[in-house]
């Protein structure tokens, strides 16, 4: 059984358990040199969880199954306030295939949507990410930027049925 939470704070258990999927998401972006590898602010966001994002008018979210973690992901507002940029996507290699990115997708959308947000944003690398990349399409992202394998997609949340 899964069941999506939000990290409330720093000292929360919730927080050490993303934090631990957040290193592996880094480890993961570090051997497939995805999205430029370059991402030298992850370890302090790792550390200050869920600082970066809650303190930004968003979450960082972590898919738990069986008490486990198994997924997360996070957004926050951009310099724009009506809209929230998408990130840190990442689900455990142990609980792939069990549709817990859309689960995570679709639950982070009701809640941008519920927090006035206009518009959605994310990038992803289409060649070491294709799984998300296909997701984010179905669930009507639109790409409108690319930039080598990485490829920027928007999603307007003021549309019915976001």
């Amino acid at each position: 059984m899964c069941r999506i939470e939000a990290i409330p704070n720093e000292a929360s258990p919730l927080a050490e358990q993303a934090r631990a999927l957040f290193r592996l998401y880094y480890e993961f972006l570090q051997a497939t040199k995805s999205c430029g590898t370059h991402l030298p602010k992850l370890d302090d966001e790792i550390t200050t969880l869920p600082t970066a994002y809650s303190g930004n008018g968003g979450d960082v979210l972590l898919a738990l199954v069986d008490d486990q973690p198994a997924a997360c992901i996070a957004y926050r507002a951009t310099r724009d306030s009506q809209t929230c940029d998408i990130k840190r996507l990442f689900v455990h290699p142990d609980y792939r295939g069990h549709r817990l990115s859309h689960a995570l997708v679709t639950d982070v959308l009701a809640r941008a949507k519920a927090r006035n947000f206009a518009r959605a944003i994310l990038d992803t690398d289409t060649i070491t990410m294709p799984a998300a990349h296909a997701l984010y399409l179905a669930l009507g992202f639109k790409e409108y930027r690319r930039q080598d394998n990485l490829t920027y997609l928007e999603l307007d949340l003021t549309l019915p049925d976001r």
